[in-house]
This record gives structure tokens, sequence and C-alpha cells, in this order.
């Protein structure tokens, strides 16, 4: 499995769920980012580059992630530049005594992809995915010409597509893949209903964002609308994670009155989230985030709270449960009316929504996609024989 995050990084991600998934039917080789961003001049990069090069990856806690026993992290030594003639170097630094030995196994192989920059690891697998949950040339600090590059080239080798939002599965049409799959984002809905049902807190009439904290994403004029409105915010998650800087922002949120929980883990989040009455979805509407399944619905969900979202496209207005605002008059409108405590049915009702859209169901739905692809792919191979 090649990933676009590192293994510790603050906030897990479709594909560290996808490996924990997987790997309760398959042993997996999880590479770690190759660097499609931009490096900044900043002491975030900086330090990220210097555990590279020292062989460090453990990261403090919280974002000290368990790896399940039949999973390997690699983090590989490559040049964040993917072009000629670093392109060449890059993909010897990748072939590294873990990547060959996985390519010398006597068992069939699969490659797992969520960056389109391969480096040709698709050719040697028996058979391929690329789980796109991301516009990602769209993203600031990536170039889009590679990315739509290597898009194209992995259609053209008839690799299997999963997209996470309607917008990127459009997109994958448009790059040539045959038949991709829908796989909307979804939550670890079991781990949160599981501690906010055992905790049974005293709810607060409060608004939660449970995220990444970065200007790129965040509409933060929209959270100071809120502040202004009289809304209790409470914060929590890594700032600027991914490139940029949003400290100014969040510091001038908490000198209006916003508390700032820092970076939680699931249990202390679930916590806050059992406390509160609404989740907040405060995207700015730009070329990335159309292509954005935030999987915080059903977070928020399965925490019994009201989500309120700007209008990104993946996100479906369900009454009473998701409010999608269409302007900020809009939003802290919602917001406010949300606040005001609910019945156990209307939760109730939100964590059988959050069941439904669970990693449960999506990791039985990829493991029987891996098992269907080596079956076709062996019968394929059986027939040519």
């Amino acid at each position: 499995m090649l990933g676009t995050a590192d293994w510790n990084q603050p906030i897990a991600t479709n594909q560290h769920y996808m490996t924990g998934e997987l790997s309760k039917s398959f042993d997996i080789l999880f590479i770690e980012s190759l660097g499609l961003r931009r490096p900044e001049l900043s002491i975030r990069d900086f330090r990220r580059a210097w555990t590279r090069l020292t062989g460090n990856t453990n990261n403090p806690a919280p974002s000290q992630r368990d790896i399940p026993s039949n999973v390997q992290v690699v983090a590989p030594l490559v040049v964040p530049l993917h072009s000629d003639p670093l392109f060449h170097i890059n993909r010897k630094l990748l072939l590294r005594k873990e990547v060959l030995e996985w390519t010398r196994c006597d068992t069939q192989r699969v490659f797992w992809t969520y960056s389109p920059v391969t480096y040709g690891l698709e050719e040697l697998a028996d058979v391929a995915v690329y789980h796109c949950v991301d516009l990602l040339g769209k993203f600031p600090g990536i170039d889009n010409e590679l990315v739509d590059r290597h898009e194209r080239r992995l259609a053209a080798a008839g690799v299997q597509a999963a997209a996470s939002s309607e917008v990127v599965l459009e997109h994958l049409v448009q790059q040539g893949f045959r038949d991709p799959i829908y796989w909307p984002n979804v939550a670890d809905a079991e781990t949160i209903i599981g501690a906010t049902s055992a905790l049974q807190p005293s709810r607060s009439p409060s608004a939660v964002f449970a995220g990444n904290l970065t200007s790129k994403k965040i509409d933060f004029q929209l959270l100071r609308d809120l502040m202004a409105a009289g809304v209790d915010l409470h914060l929590a998650g890594p700032v600027a994670q991914g490139g940029g800087d949003a400290d100014a922002l969040l510091q001038e949120l908490v000198s209006m009155g916003a508390e700032y929980h820092g970076m939680l883990n699931l249990q202390s989040l679930s916590e806050l989230m059992a406390g509160s009455t609404v989740g907040l979805i405060p995207y700015e509407l730009n070329s990335y985030t159309r292509g954005v399944s935030p999987l915080k619905v059903y977070e928020y969900l399965a925490a019994g709270l009201r989500v309120v979202s700007t209008p990104v496209p993946s996100v479906i207005p369900r009454d009473g449960h998701v409010d999608v605002a269409q302007s900020r008059a809009h939003f802290v409108e919602a917001v406010r009316d949300g606040l005001a405590l609910t019945t156990d049915d209307i939760r109730s009702e939100r964590v059988r929504l959050a069941r439904e859209n669970s990693w449960s169901g999506r990791g039985n739905e990829a493991r029987e996609l891996v098992s269907t692809l080596l079956a076709n792919g062996a019968a394929t191979s059986d027939a040519r024989g």
C-alpha cells in the first residue's frame, strides 16, 4: 500500500483505516508518503525531512498509532520532486530491501495506492487499485500536471479505481478509468459510538470542529461569525497539517473566546463531541474541496450531533440531522438552531445513520474487491496458459 500520509500523522485518514481493514485478511507493506507537496521553508517540513533521514519515525502521543501485527511500515528515503532526472533516482531509492522482498514473494501481490505517482510499482503486482479520495492535483503545493499525467497512465494500464465522492468519480472517468467504484468516505463509527454510549455525559449547547485547522480548507471568517453570534465554539486537531500557516487565525479565534483542545486521540475527541450539540464542517469552497468527502459527517452523527456544513458537493442534507448552508448567514442560523438539546430518539437516529456508513462495512467491501480481483487475475492467467 502506497500512502499519501505518514503512518503517525495526527489525523487518521482513509489509508490508515483501510490498512487496518485489509490487514484482517492480508499481510501489508505500508509505504509512507513520497512527498507530493512541494516542501516549504518551515520548521514542520524540516522536522519531517529530518525524521526520514534519521529513521526516527516515532512521534509522541497522541499521534502515535498502533501498527497491526501483520503490517510493516516503511518510510521511503526519496527526494520530494518527481520529474526527470530525479524520477529515475527516486525509483532506485524506492526499491529498497522491503519493497524488493514484496516483489519476490511467492504469493499473489496486490498494489493499493492513494497516490497516482507510483514509480511503476503496479507493474510488479498481480492486481492494482487506485483509491482516489481527493482531487490531489488541486491541493496547493502539488503539481497538477504531474498528478494528471500519472492518473492517465494508471487508467491506460487498466488499474481498478475507487472514488470517495461523486466529483472525484466524474474526474476519474474523465481521466480514462473504466468502471471506477463509488465509495463515499465513512467513519470509525463503532469506536465513537462505544465511547459516547459509555460516557453518557451532560451536553451543553455548543459547536465543535474536529479536523485540520488549515486556511487551505477552513473558512475562518465563518468561524469568526459564529463567535460574533455568541456560539460556544470548540476546536480540536492539528494546525495547518499539509502546509501553510494558520497559527494567527487560530489565536484570533481563541482571543474571541473559542476553546482550542489541541490534538486529541479518538477517545478524547469522542468525549468532546459527546458534550456538544453541533458538529461543524466550515469548509471553503474551492477547486480542492469540491472533491472532498468529509468523513467527519459520520463521526459527528455517531456522537449524536447535528451537522452543519457549507455546500460541499458530497455532503447530503438530512432533515433534522445534516444541514447544508448556502450562505454564511444561513450557516450561522443553522448552527444556532442546532444548539438546542434534543431527544434521545433523534440522537439514536443519527447513530443509526453513522452505523450504516462505517469502516466495518467498507472493510468488507474492500476485502471482497481484492479477493475478486485476485481470482479474476488468476483465471486470466490460467486461460492464457
